[in-house]
């Protein structure tokens, strides 16, 4: 039964959906542990060139031309334990701000 596993893998979605549906649009995850949000209109920059600036603040996360030919996303992945979890949300947050 992997009933438990299922349950907390969806609480971390919803830590990340609450986390960043305010700041990104993003789509729910269905069947993973990736999120694909995009990256704010307002920052006027590529997906690359968010990933660097996350990535330069500590941050690792994919740009999401690697998976689509649009360079506009990048995807995080929350399997991870809830602090990690937290620090990236709260600097994704930070991020979106510009």
């Amino acid at each position: 039964d992997v009933s438990e596993h299922v349950n907390h893998y969806q609480a971390k979605r919803d830590r990340v959906l609450n986390a960043l549906s305010p700041h990104y649009t993003l789509a729910e995850p269905g069947g993973a542990f990736y999120a694909f949000p995009q990256v704010p209109a307002h920052l006027e920059m590529t997906g690359q060139a968010f990933v660097e600036k996350a990535i330069s603040q500590g941050l690792l996360i994919i740009p999401g031309n690697v998976f689509s030919e649009r360079d506009t996303h990048f995807r995080l992945s929350y399997a991870c334990d809830n602090d990690m979890l937290d620090r990236g949300l709260a600097m994704l947050v930070e991020l979106a701000k510009g």
